[in-house]
């Protein structure tokens, strides 16, 4: 669908403003989402530059999103770095989730924070995938709070230079949405983009402007046969509520819905990065206190790797049972098939992988002794 572009709002009226922003979790009669944005670039010394803000609402059956994303493609030039900022009614639907995922795949130039006053259904399972998509693509969501809806009054709504009224509950409100978003956050991914994962887990020996760890694991049972139990992927939670690494993703999630008592589990992570110092201290401390929990760890790279607390994390996981191995071509392979959505393709090594493999076994045997 290629409709006519249209031009954004400057503003919308206050009554407007009050009634399709108010952030209680279950609201009837608000069928429109209205989508407040701003498009920035980087200028000179690396300062943002504004570009361009302003509003767009439903129309008929094309989605604010998609109003958006048509008249970014038709008014932004693809060779420049933009951050978009969304202050929005609702969070994204499915459709216009997955929408905006492809979107942010095909422009990696474009960094996307979407700020939702509401969780658009938010107990439905392709709702909550397709938010879990657009983090998968770097997208950052949030919810709205105070300073969030004060801004979009002042910079987005004809107010007549008064002040915001608040509305009732938006305390309780503000931390309700907030878990039910954490809570589908949390949840592992099934796989991740290809893009991702060839940016990510390429195992170079110096790897900028990959400030993300992925996690991709499988737990199975031990006994007399293995049993796949789960596999998926996890990346770090890093937003202003929240600081949370990977590898403290899944041991959150593992303890919540996998350990029992008197089981045996062998876990097995593929990871961008090694484990930070912090992360390594704590899932040493976690194997300690879980002896049948065995983990095996292969990473694509070594984090920080000639950082004395950073190499001292490595060893101490190593007594505490823990296996740490570097990746190579059949761990790629391996992921490829179980953690990527390949659309079929096979996986093609890129240049250097077996070199720069041989050269991080070396860094890491020198670091365990």
């Amino acid at each position: 669908m290629n409709p006519q572009i249209r031009i954004p709002m400057e503003r919308m009226y206050s009554e407007t403003f009050y009634y399709h922003f108010e952030s209680k979790p279950y609201l009837s009669y608000r069928k429109n989402t209205w989508l407040c944005f701003e498009v920035e670039t980087v200028g000179k010394n690396r300062s943002l530059v504004l570009l361009q803000r302003g509003v767009f609402r439903n129309q008929t059956s094309y989605y604010a999103e998609m109003w958006f994303l048509s008249w970014f493609r038709e008014n932004m030039p693809r060779n420049k770095n933009y951050r978009v900022t969304w202050y929005i009614s609702w969070s994204p639907c499915a459709y216009c989730a997955e929408q905006v995922a492809e979107f942010l795949s095909a422009h990696p130039k474009v960094s996307l924070t979407i700020y939702a006053a509401r969780l658009y259904y938010f107990w439905v399972p392709g709702y909550r995938q397709g938010l879990r998509r657009l983090v998968e693509e770097g997208a950052r969501v949030e919810i709205m709070n105070y300073e969030e809806f004060d801004y979009c009054w002042k910079n987005f709504v004809c107010n007549n230079g008064k002040p915001i009224r608040w509305w009732v509950g938006l305390d309780e409100n503000y931390e309700f949405l907030t878990s039910q978003l954490d809570e589908i956050l949390r949840i592992p991914m099934e796989r991740m983009p290809q893009k991702k994962f060839r940016f990510h887990f390429q195992n170079l020996h110096l790897a900028y402007d990959r400030n993300t760890t992925w996690l991709c694991f499988k737990v199975e049972t031990v006994g007399r046969n293995c049993l796949l139990l789960k596999r998926g992927v996890f990346q770090n939670q890093v937003t202003p509520r929240i600081n949370c690494h990977a590898e403290m993703c899944f041991l959150s999630w593992f303890l919540e819905n996998m350990l029992l008592h008197g089981k045996h589990y062998q876990v097995t992570w593929f990871i961008s990065w090694s484990p930070c110092a912090d992360c390594a201290k704590q899932v040493a401390e976690f194997l300690s206190a879980h002896p049948k929990v065995s983990l095996t760890i292969y990473a694509a790279r070594l984090y920080y790797l000639h950082d004395s607390d950073t190499q001292w994390g490595l060893r101490q996981l190593c007594e505490e049972g823990a296996h740490v191995m570097i990746m190579s071509y059949d761990e790629f392979d391996y992921c490829w098939e179980n953690f990527v959505y390949t659309n079929n393709e096979p996986f093609e090594p890129w240049v250097g992988l077996h070199e720069n493999y041989e050269l991080m076994v070396t860094k890491l045997d020198a670091i365990l002794g």
